[in-house]
Order: structure tokens, then C-alpha cells, then sequence
């Protein structure tokens, strides 16, 4: 919460420059709401993970959706506070024929809430690019083994799975694409964005850990979530604050 509302106040204190920047040169500040979805892929990053040779790392797919209130002050600088229900995680397949393990596919499932506040540039053009900080709260995790008749320990439905992973996690994530609708009130935009996460996801849990195979590295490593999405959302201009010959900011509504 702390580090929110530190990110809320600087973007405030830059809402601040750009309105004195704008005041009495006719410069309006636009005001929008978006609805937004992405999908694509994500990677629970784990040097340790990644250097045992029995796990193969699979695609696992990523998908958002929520919303977004911007600021868009004139026609290029904007500040954006975007809400976010997120789903992401990890598959891996799992194999060691010395040992005696049989194989098998370890699917990871996560959602979190995701609170996204951004600067984005959009130019004369329509394309834009965007970054800030992303601030997240786990808000379910799930594991599922296959085939499940094997003795896993991280399947005991006794314990809430989402204790092994931190309650909150903060990223840096970065975006870039263009409007493929342009109009003055309504915009369609498509593009890719990444996150990465900082911290540690799991700092005492080893996902392969799990009572069938016997890992052959230590896991002293952090485990960082990556994501990579394709965005797509559309904006509706609803509003702008614009500055009165007096001098006074006015808000108007679009009818």
C-alpha cells in the first residue's frame, strides 16, 4: 500500500507540472476509460529450475482483462491507472529415468490482481509506447500433476496451496503498439507488453520438490515471473478539463 500510494503522489505531483505547463496556453487534458485483454505467455524464472537437466519447461499461457482511466494531456503524454485480473503459471515436464521416475507434466496455475500505473507517449501517428511499475496480490494458486496416481506431497488438499507463494509482488512492466482505430472520441489499440517481477515468488517452496522426484540442484534462487502479452484495448474519451480565458480549469462531459 505504501509503495502505491508513493507512486500515486509522484504521478500526482506530475499531473501538477503538466497542468501549469498547460494552464493559459489552451492546452486540455483529455480524460478516457478502456476496456482491455491481453494474452500470451509466462515463465516462472528459476536459475535452479532451469539448469536441471530431468525438467523441460512447456509453454504456459497468460491471459488479462480489466480496465484502464487515463489522463492524456494535449494530443501525446498520458498517465493511466489500469486494474488488472491476470492468470499466468508454469508447466513443467518432469523425467528421470535413472532414479525410476515416471514421467510426468506439472501445471502450475496463478491469478493475481494487478494494479498497472503508467506514463504512455502516443504520437501524431497512433503509435504509442508506455511504462511503469505494476503492483500485485496473489489471489489464488493451484497445482495439478499428471497422471495424479502418484504420491505428490504439493497435491494434499489439506493445505491452501497459495501459502507457498508471496501474498504481494511488485514488477517492472513496458509496452509499445499503435492505434488501429484513430477516431477523435473512440480508439482501438494493439500492442505487446512485458513484466517482469522482482522479489521472490516462492522463497521457501521448491516446485520440484514434490514428494515423486528428487531434485538434482539446490534452490537457492529466486523465482521471478515473466510475462509477454498481446494487448488489445479500446478507449472512450468521456470528458476533458480545459482552461478558461480567466485562467480557472473547467470540466466538461461529452454529451
Amino acid at each position: 500500500m505504501k509503495k502505491i500510494l508513493t507512486v500515486l503522489f509522484c504521478m500526482t505531483m506530475i499531473t501538477t507540472i503538466f497542468a501549469q505547463r498547460g494552464r493559459g496556453s489552451g492546452e486540455v487534458k483529455w480524460l478516457s476509460l478502456s476496456i482491455k485483454g491481453g494474452f500470451g505467455g509466462s515463465l516462472l524464472y528459476n536459475k535452479d529450475v532451469m539448469s536441471d537437466k530431468n525438467v523441460k519447461l512447456n509453454f504456459s499461457p497468460a491471459y488479462s482483462f480489466g480496465g484502464r482511466f487515463g489522463i492524456t494531456y494535449g494530443d501525446h503524454v498520458g498517465i493511466n491507472i489500469e486494474p488488472t485480473i491476470s492468470n499466468f503459471g508454469e508447466v513443467y515436464s518432469i523425467s528421470d529415468n535413472t532414479n525410476g521416475v515416471v514421467p510426468y507434466v506439472k501445471t502450475q496455475k496463478l491469478k493475481s490482481f494487478d494494479l498497472f500505473v503508467s506514463l504512455r507517449y502516443i504520437s501524431d501517428y497512433g503509435f504509442y509506447v508506455e511504462a511503469g511499475p505494476q503492483f500485485s496480490t496473489m489471489k489464488s494458486a493451484s497445482v495439478k500433476n499428471d497422471p495424479s496416481n502418484l504420491l505428490f506431497t504439493d497435491e494434499n488438499s489439506v493445505n491452501d496451496y497459495k501459502t507457498n507463494f508471496a501474498d504481494k509482488f511488485t514488477s517492472i512492466a513496458a509496452g509499445m503498439g499503435f492505434a488501429a482505430i484513430n477516431g477523435d472520441r473512440v480508439q482501438l489499440f494493439i500492442g505487446l507488453r512485458g513484466a517482469y517481477a522482482f522479489g521472490d515468488l516462492n522463497p521457501d517452496y521448491h516446485v520440484l520438490n514434490d514428494g515423486v522426484y528428487h531434485p538434482t540442484t539446490t534452490f537457492t534462487a529466486k523465482t521471478s515471473p515473466i510475462t509477454l502479452k498481446l494487448m488489445a484495448e479500446l478507449n472512450y474519451f468521456f470528458g476533458f478539463w480545459g482552461d478558461a480565458t480567466c485562467g480557472k480549469g473547467r470540466m466538461m462531459f461529452f454529451q
